[in-house]
């Protein structure tokens, strides 16, 4: 590939994936291989001490001559829908350059298989960078809310992807924690991601405390968690609490309880201001 100023992108491999055009792909992506030109192999060395790796690719398919668009997975009838494409993660840019970030599976020769791309099949590769955790993760980060997810199973998804990205391991206290959350931004919120909330959370169950500070980036250090003896979880948003008490689980099926009826998972009732 060549543009007018005369650089050059040599694609290093294709992508491998299901999704044969974009609107095939949900909005967080799919399983997904990435096949390496031969040539390009030995690059490969040591790329197992990595867990995780960015993907750059030529969106080849995309637009390139819009700056303005309404993501894919928020609804478009919100008045704060439209967005710049510098501030989204848009296909559609004057230089059609993708990048996700993805977890890596396996390696087999030439072939990288990955959790999910949200890239189409036959999108060229132009590079492979590694995850480094001294340098790339910032837990501080703040974002404002793109959009209200067009549905709460596309909001389930991305705090399903959120929490496991922290805890590393599907369990079914993770998910329990997903379907909190879940319940509070799509019920209570409306779809909104709240600047700001207090979460209080059991302190004898781990994973459970681990996917709320995953999906709300609540700290010990900044005095958005407390660890609690009750077997509840307690949301504080704008001087309102909100109280999930836990109902008794057994097994460990995270699926199970992504699906279950959240009346079994739960009780909610908002209680008193603080």
């Amino acid at each position: 590939m060549t543009n007018e100023t005369g650089w050059q992108l040599r694609p290093i491999g294709v992508v491998r994936s299901e999704a044969k055009e974009r609107k095939q792909l949900p909005p967080l992506g799919l399983p997904a291989t990435i096949e390496l030109f031969a040539e390009y192999e030995p690059g490969l060395l040591h790329l197992e001490k990595h867990t995780h790796l960015w993907v750059l690719v030529w969106l080849h398919a995309a637009e390139r001559d819009l700056l303005q668009v309404v993501p894919r997975g928020v609804r478009a009838e919100d008045p704060d829908a439209l967005h710049g494409v510098f501030a989204v993660r848009s296909p559609v840019r004057p230089n059609p350059i993708g990048l996700t970030l993805t977890r890596i599976e396996r390696v087999e020769g030439c072939r990288i298989h990955v959790a999910r791309l949200d890239f189409i099949d036959g999108t060229p590769v132009i590079d492979l960078k590694p995850y480094f955790v001294s340098r790339d993760m910032v837990y501080s980060a703040a974002n404002a809310q793109i959009g209200r997810p067009a549905s709460r199973e596309n909001l389930r998804e991305s705090l399903w992807e959120q929490a496991l990205n922290f805890h590393g391991e599907a369990c079914a206290e993770l998910a329990l924690a997903v379907r909190i959350i879940e319940h509070f931004r799509w019920e209570v919120l409306e779809g909104r991601d709240p600047a700001r909330v207090v979460v209080s959370a059991p302190r004898q169950r781990g994973c459970l405390v681990d996917g709320l500070m995953g999906m709300t980036r609540v700290s010990l250090g900044r005095r958005t968690l407390d660890l609690i003896e009750d077997d509840s979880v307690i949301l504080e948003h704008e001087g309102v609490r909100h109280r999930y008490d836990l109902r008794p689980q057994s097994g460990d099926d995270a699926g199970a309880v992504l699906g279950a009826d959240q009346a079994t998972l739960f009780e909610w009732r908002q209680v008193s201001g603080a």
